[in-house]
């Protein structure tokens, strides 16, 4: 893979921050610059459930200036993600769409589980180089994730509503905050813990580590004078804890690299660790300076030499793994849908050259077919729709909020009537997107037909273009070529995406 220079913002609740680094591989990569701005976007959002107009003005701004900065380091791609504030709005959509109008960079919007994973990987690449056992912990503006990562791998994520930005606006009203204030935070975060405590507590790992701003800043506290990134004992943060609780917000924000903003939110942050590593019987916590934007770097970048590879099978790709996992969970045909993954991924990559088919919406298609028929958990009648339901509220880590969203309406289209205005799971997808789940939903929806068609027959398949016309040479042993005639009708989707006409013959395997 060739040397790239990469640019990655993350869009949290408390400030959005960029990072630009240059890149040979996934695990070689060096960070050339670090920004941040302060914008605080889930000021009242976490409580209003909105994105105020100047909290999206202000974003769209510093993003501007981002794009700016990343152009002028002649960055060959910037990624912008969006996390626990953006994921909670109802306007969600609406700040995706304007703030790509304004700066030109699209947002992905990422689920609780997705941000998890991806700090997950940032932190087992810079402390083991993913070779033990770990636990990170990160404190957001609106949550707090915890990942359990084994060789680099996600083991066991959790996500909680439980971040400095938030706990303080539900919270604390005093300055300093009183008791009885202290008292409620404190059991809203035991409460939270629960959950993960009780599939925790029989976990193991070599190393705890914590990301964030919040986490970083109290190390510096609880170490000034030492070297940067001291670790975080359990005792020492108790001590820090009960001092910080004594003091005004003016008296905070003139402690060493305590910002105004910081000083305001940072008694939540510090209760939360406090309580996560009492909870988890951590005595000792490694700083890490890597956090979501070094994820979404490195799971870039192994995507990126996946594209150099030949394709893989569904059932060899890690991306797929809880895709797997949600359709066992739901008891789906695992055989049948292999099948059909099968022969959609031929499909696909048939037409990938013809039509410039980008290799990650291969792995779209596959999930779609792996998930295509979970709906049946549910009911036999319009399971299609039920599918994209189940899919859409599904844990799955791999993908952003929109790539599951385009997953589910191409399981949802593998049959039924084709897309709609009406329809506002794809209305409310870009037009590009829009796009993709045509042409994939078309691909999965015909290969369905022939599937059904054939009995699973079909041996090997063959495009050749004519003109506007795209002929499918199907090949296999005593393939009922009147079913064949009748499934064809299943091709209006792939007909309409692909702006062709479509003429399906059958021949002999050995033809």
């Amino acid at each position: 893979m060739k040397t790239q220079t990469i640019a990655a913002i993350d869009i949290g609740s408390n400030s959005l921050k960029l990072v630009i680094v240059k890149a040979s591989a996934a695990d070689s990569f060096t960070v050339i610059l670090q920004e941040r701005e302060r914008v605080r976007l889930g000021h009242e959002t976490l409580k209003t459930g909105r994105l105020s107009a100047e909290a999206i003005n202000l974003s769209a701004d510093a993003i501007t200036r981002f794009r700016a900065t990343a152009e002028n380091r002649n960055a060959d791609v910037v990624l912008a993600v969006a996390t626990a504030s953006v994921r909670s709005a109802d306007n969600a959509a609406e700040f995706v769409n304007e703030i790509e109008r304004r700066t030109g960079v699209r947002v992905e919007i990422l689920s609780s589980l997705e941000e998890a994973r991806l700090i997950g990987i940032a932190a087992a690449q810079y402390v083991c180089a993913n070779e033990c056992v770990l636990l990170n912990i990160d404190i957001g503006g609106g949550s707090t994730e915890l990942s359990l990562m084994k060789a680099g791998e996600p083991h066991k994520l959790f996500s909680m509503k439980l971040g400095a930005v938030g706990l303080t606006e539900k919270f604390i009203f005093s300055d300093p905050p009183k008791l009885k204030e202290l008292k409620n935070l404190r059991f809203e975060i035991e409460q939270r813990l629960e959950r993960p405590f009780q599939k925790l507590k029989n976990a193991k790992w070599e190393i705890a580590t914590g990301t964030s701003g919040t986490i970083l800043n109290l190390a510096s506290l609880i170490n000034l004078g030492a070297r940067e990134n001291s670790s975080i004992t359990l005792k020492k943060l108790h001590e820090l804890n009960e001092s910080l609780i004594a003091k005004t917000i003016d008296e905070r924000a003139v402690l060493p690299s305590i910002s105004r903003q910081r000083a305001e939110v940072i008694i939540a942050g510090g209760q939360i660790l406090e309580a996560v590593m009492q909870t988890l019987k951590i005595e000792t916590l490694q700083p890490c300076t890597f956090a979501l934007r070094e994820g979404v770097i490195i799971d870039y970048l192994r995507q990126s030499e996946a594209e150099s590879l030949p394709p893989v099978p569904d059932t060899q790709d890690k991306r797929l793994r809880d895709v797997f996992a949600v359709g066992r969970h739901f008891n789906y045909e695992e055989n049948h849908a292999l099948q059909l993954a099968n022969l959609a991924e031929k499909i696909f990559d048939q037409l990938a050259p013809v039509y410039q088919l980008e290799r990650h919406w291969r792995t779209l298609l596959s999930a779609a077919a792996l998930l295509h028929e979970i709906g049946y958990h549910i009911s036999h009648e319009d399971y299609h729709k039920h599918s994209l339901y189940l899919i859409k509220y599904s844990p799955i880590t791999g993908f952003s909020e929109t790539e599951k969203l385009i997953i589910a309406n191409i399981a949802r289209y593998h049959k039924g009537s084709l897309p709609k205005e009406k329809h506002a799971d794809y209305t409310i997808l870009s037009l590009k997107d829009q796009t993709i789940v045509a042409r994939l939903g078309g691909i999965l929806r015909l290969a369905d037909a022939l599937d059904r068609a054939s009995r699973h027959k079909i041996e090997k398949i063959k495009f050749k273009t004519a003109n506007d016309q795209l002929q499918l040479k199907i090949y296999g042993e005593n393939i009922n070529v009147s079913e064949i005639e009748l499934f064809a009708a299943k091709k209006d989707l792939f007909e309409a995406a692909f702006e062709c006409s479509l003429k399906i013959e059958s021949a002999a395997a050995n033809e």
